[in-house]
């Protein structure tokens, strides 16, 4: 299946699974601002060809696509779509998170997992895809913080620095992962390297967005310069 536009038709039905799609609201999707005299033709054109590829995984899969007097739907259980799942673990790890970081770290680590690649990547030629992607991306990005939060506030085993640094660098505007890049350096006994980042965050924020540094990745500087007992034994570091 290689059409964008039967692509945006699945990431619709996947979105709300088990809940009819209006035709308009595909029309609306695919076709913004477009005069189509034939599109709920053209529209009925991708559902054949989406029911096709689903048949040629599962040969009774085509048939979970239904028409409705109004639209179209798809007729899954809700956790059988990625989305779904990822949303549900990623709200049931993040209510563990302080009662019970393992079980927690376990649950996000298992949501991350459900990702290939960018959300909805080959379907964000419509508004709803496209902001439903923005939203998913954003979601991922703070699973992937209250994971980490969760391994180093619980001593889980050693935290992945080089892609934290790669996604603090990628999200300055998202000092969360500033700061827990820093706490992972300093954890790590690269008290030096954890002092850097702050001071190359903080010329990115003036120089970038004009604010500096926010309270909270402040206080942690500050506590990393005086090594603080708040902030847990670097790697290696004997206190007497």
């Amino acid at each position: 299946m290689t059409s964008r536009r039967a692509g945006g038709v699945l990431a619709l039905l996947a979105l709300s699974p088990g809940r009819a799609i209006p035709f308009d609201q595909f029309i609306d999707e695919l076709w913004a601002g477009q005069s189509m005299a034939n599109a709920r033709n053209a529209l009925h054109a991708h559902i054949v060809r989406i029911r096709r590829a689903i048949s040629e995984v599962s040969p009774d899969g085509g048939k979970r696509l239904c028409t409705t007097r109004s639209g179209y739907l798809l007729d899954v259980p809700p956790d059988a779509v990625d989305v779904v799942r990822f949303t549900s673990l990623a709200d049931a790890g993040h209510e563990l998170g302080m009662s019970d970081p393992v079980a927690a770290c376990r649950l996000l680590t298992e949501a991350l997992s459900l990702w290939r690649g960018p959300a909805l990547m080959e379907a964000r030629d419509g508004a709803r895809c496209r902001i439903s992607a923005a939203d998913l991306e954003e979601r991922r990005l703070t699973v992937y913080e209250d994971l980490t939060e969760f391994q180093l506030s619980a001593g889980l085993g050693r935290v992945a620095i080089p892609e934290l640094r790669q996604l603090a660098e990628q999200h300055i505007e998202r000092e969360r992962l500033t700061e827990l890049f820093m706490l992972a350096l300093y954890r790590e006994g690269r008290q030096s390297e954890a002092l850097a980042a702050f001071q190359t965050a903080r010329r990115r924020l003036t120089d970038g967005l004009g604010v500096e540094p926010g309270r909270s990745m402040c206080r942690l500087h500050q506590a990393i310069l005086q090594q603080a007992e708040v902030l847990g034994e670097p790697r290696g570091v004997t206190r007497v």
